[in-house]
């Protein structure tokens, strides 16, 4: 519960984050646990609501701090548990501590660079969350293990590498976006030459998410008709492939097409309503498409675990 609260929750910091990039307010108000003389939990209202750059900035700061006490109240939850949840929920926490360091840092030494990090590093954190709300829940316990063969193993290091794939794209678009307006134009041709890189690899990672939903395919057709030895027609883990195909599917045309969108319509000198929203929203479906990279990588795992190291899962007959 605690895990999807925080999920839920850091889904506005997208939002937030995305738009203090493009309006350029990272350095809106003075300070980070010291706000400009105010404890930043105590910062007053009406400072608060002086101009449109520090409300975005603060806010940011304050969903921050939500999601960081739902996330120690996660792993809280997760400490109980062995292995797998035990890890992923300390893992997402530790995650989230690290950004908002990051976020702290970035503002006490007004460093442009570690604003870069802070915005590619937000995506990972965002599917960390994601994986510790999966392991924390009832369908994760009840799924069935060991249900996939060989197949399974290189079908789960093939989810691996899109989603370490996605994420550098993603690296990539922040490298771009946060030398387009805060730090000045770096010469025509650096900046040319990032876009192109991130244009060019935006389709080369939709043909590598597409290439392993058709997988995730292939394989949950196999084990309806029981090809698998172990675990063989297992219905349950083959709605679960399929679900996971067909979200990758989608979600990752959509990234292509938010974001060429949101390229059309830029305008270097002038910041349009439409141009903001499109990359506030191409931002977070990025987020939401490492996730499920990561949340389907997680699932081949799962599937192809023995039994015996989930002793509160269902055996595979």
């Amino acid at each position: 519960m605690f895990a999807l609260c925080a999920l839920v929750c850091a889904i506005p910091l997208f939002a937030f984050g995305g738009s203090i990039t493009t309006l350029g307010a990272g350095m809106a108000v003075q300070g980070w646990l010291d706000a400009e003389g105010h404890f930043m939990l105590a910062f007053p209202v009406d400072m608060w609501l002086r101009d449109l750059g520090t409300f975005v900035e603060h806010t940011h700061r304050l969903w921050a701090t939500l999601v960081g006490l739902f996330a120690l109240l996660a792993a809280g939850c997760g400490w109980r548990g062995r292995g797998t949840v035990r890890n992923w929920t300390l893992f997402a926490v530790l995650a989230v501590i690290a950004q908002g360091v990051l976020g702290g840092l970035r503002v006490d030494r007004v460093s442009p660079e570690l604003a870069f990090v802070h915005g590619g590093f937000a995506q990972g954190v965002f599917a960390a969350l994601a994986l510790a709300a999966l392991v924390l829940s009832k369908r994760w316990t009840a799924a069935p293990a060991g249900v996939l063969s060989e197949g399974g193993a290189r079908l789960g290091r093939l989810g691996l590498a899109v989603t370490l794939f996605v994420w550098a794209q993603i690296w990539v678009g922040a490298w771009y976006r946060h030398s387009l307006r805060n730090f000045g134009l770096e010469g025509t041709e650096a900046l040319s030459g990032r876009l192109h890189l991130h244009l060019g690899l935006g389709l080369l990672v939709m043909v590598a998410v597409l290439l392993f939903a058709r997988a995730l395919g292939r394989a949950s057709r196999a084990l309806e008709s029981g090809a698998f030895q172990a675990g063989a027609g297992d219905a349950q883990a083959a709605r679960r492939l399929r679900l996971q195909s067909r979200w990758l599917g989608w979600l990752v045309v959509v990234q292509v097409l938010l974001g060429l969108a949101a390229w059309l319509l830029q305008r270097p000198d002038q910041l349009l309503p439409v141009e903001l929203t499109l990359t506030v929203v191409h931002l977070l479906t990025g987020a939401v498409l490492l996730a499920q990279c990561a949340a389907s990588w997680i699932w081949v795992h799962r599937f192809s675990e023995r039994p015996a190291n989930h002793p509160g899962a269902i055996p595979a007959t």
